[in-house]
């Protein structure tokens, strides 16, 4: 048998995209008589809306129709939330703005041009309110954004794990950190892009867009656009250009493009601006937290107390709070802390609504829990490596339940932190930056660890509500993240994949064909794998799409079982025609063969076509006609929220270790990334390439967020920041080039293959060991990201004065 799995197979994915034939959104043909849609935005952070006037925009020839919110209002209800507030979350403003960029009117024209100069004829009458900026803002309710709740504060709980206050009523000391987590953003290579098309005679709605999912959220589109599922057909292209997490909230977007459709009864298409995704289409949600550790003098951490306020900007929408609950089950980190004390909170203000980004929540996490174990570290007078090895949970106690109710499959820690160590050399590393000190150089060095979840738990959002109300009849309850493939061999012995999962470019394609390659004894090049999504014939379902780390946890293992039902109906059939026990036949090079007799065999391809062609024979063995396997996977550890709040919040969960060593140049406040190393235990690696590859995009992602990246509003809670030249993306010039990394596999006990997700899990610790390296050459302290040179320099030049 020739095993692809965990070889270097080239990317079947990278010629299309490398030589400019990607079948993007906005390649897709467009039904005859589209029409182009342009949206107005509101220009004001908080106002009342008290008249749109767009008589002059529809004389404008070519104009066929100006949408407002109040037309919306009679197709569409408010999109329904995950936190129980009352609050009317619509896609367009009714009769209030809440963020700059919230679209307000709808212009729907022959040609793009038209449309967009049509926007300009709409005359608009504001009455303007207080803007509200930030969480401290929020909380003075000076000026309220949603009436109807009466206050920004819009939720608040508090969770008790084991027994806090004996802990740090014990403790020999605590020490805390306050850390402020920035708005910020990933821009995808192509903004979103949204076609659809209505058939009155039908009611049936289809939408193209490029969506990456979860489709727990089309379901939400649909119940808010009044129609059954059946009625509304979603697809995407084969390549959705880029996702990160900005593509999640596109789905918002969509609704109102289809329910635009509807009212006009022509196909239309809008084409998001590069300027549009940066003001209104997502950010990640902006965090203040305080945490406090409960500590013995030997080291060991006794509890764990932290106070979070998230801001989800103007709405709280769906899938938020996930940044909160997609890291509740890891929220102790690698560590053994079994006391835990989390209050939590949500504000709204008047910026463009959060939703996930790259990391979702783990940045947000670990950024003050690896600032306040540093912290303790120093005031117990410890290595800071040493302090976490001691705290680490080791390899015997897995699987592991953390205090929060998280289910660690597998995974030794401490093996992977000292192979992290091994890849910088930590004890060089130590003395060169003692050399540079004595040279009068800013050199430093930092760590940061982190389990990273991978695989959603879809009822991790439940923890939210009362408990009190999961006891009432008016709950369902939620869990779980499958996963459905199906794998078809066709007459000439091709084999055919379908595996929905709306890919960014990691490599989806390339993974399944190495993996129903190897079970089925055929080249990678004879499979070729679907994974586009037609909600019309494809087996999708709530957690369908890309995001959260989920490929490598469930849709790879659903396509194994898949092909292992294909492989098994194959071995019985060649059974039959060979005279051999199914035990002792193997698959490989095309063919199905005897063990112990080589010479006993018959090709995969006559197979295929007895299974088409002659099916009657199949009858004569028990068997049905064709070779199609349909595979389904669920982990067995995602289950619904317990009565007292723990949830295993993921599937699986890989972990991370990077060390940073930089220099910091005191004249600029540059800072220059000496090395920067990540071992990564993400349980089985599948196609190396593909692993390094992520490393490479992670790192480099984390030094973009450390060092450049905010979403910044002015006073008047416009966005500053909306093209390249003020919202910095790395090039060639900023990017790290010395860095190394490694993989420690420890599988996951839990699936077939035993891969974990880990396409985010550099990126939410990775920040937090880059910024306590530029601290530790500078010897100071910075409370929030980014760390620009300016304040660096700024740092710097504090500590001379004094």
């Amino acid at each position: 048998m020739t095993n692809y799995i965990g070889s270097r197979v080239p990317r079947f994915e990278d010629l299309r995209t490398l030589t400019g034939r990607g079948e993007y959104a906005d390649d897709l043909p467009t039904p005859p008589n589209t029409h182009y849609v342009k949206i107005l935005r509101s220009t004001h952070a908080h106002a009342k809306i008290k008249r749109i006037d767009a008589s002059k925009a529809l004389k404008l020839p070519g104009v066929v129709s100006v949408i407002t919110g109040q037309d919306i209002k009679q197709v569409m209800d408010p999109y329904p939330l995950a936190l129980h507030v009352p609050i009317k979350y619509y896609p367009i403003a009714i009769d209030k703005v809440r963020y700059v960029g919230e679209p307000v009117a709808v212009v729907v024209a022959r040609d793009p041009f038209t449309a967009e100069d049509a926007l300009e004829l709409i005359d608009i009458e504001y009455e303007p309110l207080k803007p509200v900026l930030s969480i401290e803002d929020a909380l003075k309710n000076d000026s309220i954004i949603h009436e109807e709740v009466g206050s920004n504060l819009i939720w608040h709980r508090t969770y008790r794990f084991g027994d806090p206050d004996r802990a740090f009523s014990t403790a020999d000391l605590t020490v805390n950190t306050t850390f402020k987590v920035p708005r910020f953003t990933v821009p995808a290579l192509e903004p979103y892009v949204v076609m659809a098309q209505y058939n009155p005679s039908s009611d049936e709605l289809t939408i193209w867009a490029n969506f990456q999912g979860p489709f727990s959220l089309f379901y939400i589109a649909v119940r808010a656009l009044r129609k059954p599922l059946n009625k509304v057909r979603l697809i995407t292209p084969r390549d959705i250009g880029g996702g990160f997490g900005v593509k999640v909230p596109l789905i918002y977007e969509a609704a109102l493009i289809g329910a635009v459709a509807e009212l006009v009864k022509v196909p239309v298409k809008w084409v998001e601006s590069r300027t549009e995704s940066f003001m209104s289409s997502t950010r990640a949600a902006n965090r203040l937290a305080v945490f406090e550790l409960a500590l013995k003098k030997n080291g060991e951490i006794l509890g764990l107390r932290a106070k979070i306020i998230d801001d989800y900007g103007a709405y709280p929408r769906s899938p938020e709070p996930g940044t909160f609950f997609r890291q509740f089950g890891n929220f102790v980190g690698p560590y053994r802390i079994k006391n835990v004390l989390i209050d939590a909170s949500v504000v709204v203000t008047n910026t463009v609504p959060s939703n996930p980004i790259r990391g979702f929540g783990g940045q947000q996490l670990y950024l003050p829990l690896e600032k306040t174990i540093t912290k303790a570290a120093k005031a117990l007078n410890m290595d800071p490596v040493e302090f976490r090895l001691k705290n680490l949970i080791q390899p015997s106690e897995m699987p592991y339940k953390t205090a929060t109710g998280g289910v660690y499959d597998y995974g030794d820690y401490p093996r992977t932190l000292m192979k992290a160590l091994e890849l910088i050399n930590y004890e060089e590393a130590l003395k060169i930056k003692e050399q540079a000190k004595k040279e009068g150089r800013l050199v430093g060095i930092g760590v940061a660890i982190g389990v990273h979840p991978a695989g959603s738990n879809m009822g991790y959002l439940d923890a939210a509500l009362d408990p009190e109300y999961r006891k009432s009849e008016k709950y369902l309850p939620k869990s779980g993240w499958h996963d459905t493939a199906i794998v078809i061999v066709q007459p000439l012995g091709e084999v055919v994949v379908t595996a929905p999962t709306a890919p960014q470019g990691q490599g989806h394609e390339t993974v399944i064909a190495q993996i129903v390659a190897s079970i089925l004894g055929v080249s990678p090049e004879n499979v070729r794998v679907v994974t586009s999504v037609d909600t019309s014939k494809d087996p999708w379902s709530i957690p369908t799409g890309t995001y959260s780390s989920r490929f490598t946890t469930n849709m790879v293992n659903a396509a194994y079982n898949a092909a292992m039902q294909v492989r098994n109906k194959i071995i019985r059939i060649a059974s039959k025609i060979l005279g051999v026990p199914p035990e002792n036949l193997e698959l490989s090079d095309g063919k199905i063969y005897d063990k112990n007799d080589p010479s006993k065999s018959i090709s995969f391809k006559r197979i295929a076509g007895l299974a088409h062609w002659n099916p009657y024979a199949l009858m004569e063995y028990g068997e049905e006609p064709g070779l199609i396997g349909v595979g389904v996977f669920q982990y067995p550890t995602v289950s619904t929220v317990s009565s007292n709040d723990e949830v295993n919040s993921s599937a699986t969960y890989a972990f991370s270790a990077n060390l940073a060593l930089v220099e910091v140049d005191p004249d600029t406040g540059d800072v220059k990334v000496l090395k920067f190393v990540s071992a990564d235990d993400a349980g089985r690696i599948i196609n190396p390439g593909i692993f390094e590859q992520n490393v490479i995009s992670m790192i480099n992602q984390t030094l973009a967020l450390t060092l450049y990246q905010e979403l910044v509003y002015d006073k008047n809670g416009r966005l500053v920041t909306t093209d390249f030249d003020t919202y910095f993306v790395p090039t060639v010039n900023e990017a790290v080039y010395s860095m190394d990394w490694a993989s420690v596999e420890t599988p996951s006990k839990f699936s077939p293959i035993g891969s974990k997700g880990f396409g985010e899990s550099i990126l939410s610790s990775g920040p937090a060991a880059l910024l306590m390296a530029i601290e530790d050459a500078i010897n100071a302290e910075f409370d929030e990201l980014p760390v620009t040179p300016e304040k660096i320099w700024r740092a710097i030049h504090e500590i001379k004065s004094k």
